[in-house]
């Protein structure tokens, strides 16, 4: 498990990833950036809720990207679901703090 803030902090690189691969070959870099988001996901994983549902949606976008081949359907996909994980990890951040 990792905090909800290193969590936000690879949602956030992984969009940057993402648009890297709208423009790009994808090089080892970008593919660690999106495995290390997918991973931070799918280890905060707990029961029920939208940010869980996000993390869920994101895990599974970018796996896809990772191991399958990119188009741009995934790519949309992928980018929509981390968009999703980012405003509800800061939301939860923001919660948490006050």
């Amino acid at each position: 498990m990792v905090s909800i803030g290193e969590e936000l902090k690879a949602a956030k690189a992984a969009e940057a990833a993402i648009n890297a691969l709208l423009t790009a070959t994808p090089k080892s870099g970008v593919i660690a950036t999106l495995r290390k988001a997918s991973q931070a996901a799918i280890l905060n994983l707990s029961s029920g809720g939208p940010l869980n549902e996000a993390r869920k949606n994101a895990g599974i976008a970018l796996s896809s990207l990772i191991h399958s081949q990119r188009t741009p359907e995934k790519i949309d996909k992928a980018k929509g679901a981390v968009s999703g994980l980012t405003g509800f990890a800061q939301l939860g951040r923001e919660l948490r703090i006050r």
